[in-house]
């Protein structure tokens, strides 16, 4: 009995990441800082680098999202407007 697996391919994870996702980013950022902050405050050291760690990959994958985000809303205003541009050629060609 053979499975069918289907395997995702990074391109493809990567547009499946929602809003929502990003804002969960940003929330485990946001907690990882302040854990990061209590852990040099209390003296631990290994757990405050080990937190520094954790927030660099965070942060960096915050970065990547946020900028997406922004490229594809400017990517669909362009699409929309020569959309719109086209529509308004083919009306006035018309009349």
């Amino acid at each position: 009995m053979a499975t069918n697996t289907t395997r995702v391919t990074g391109a493809q994870l990567a547009s499946m990441v929602r809003e929502e996702d990003l804002e969960d980013l940003e929330a485990l950022l946001k907690d990882l800082e302040d854990k990061g902050h209590q852990a040099k405050d209390d003296g631990r050291l290994y757990m405050a680098d080990q937190y520094i760690i954790l927030i660099a990959t965070v942060n960096a994958e915050t970065h990547k999202l946020r900028a997406r985000f922004k490229r594809e809303a400017i990517a669909s205003l362009r699409k929309e407007t020569k959309l719109k541009k086209e529509e308004a050629r083919a009306n006035s060609a018309t009349e």
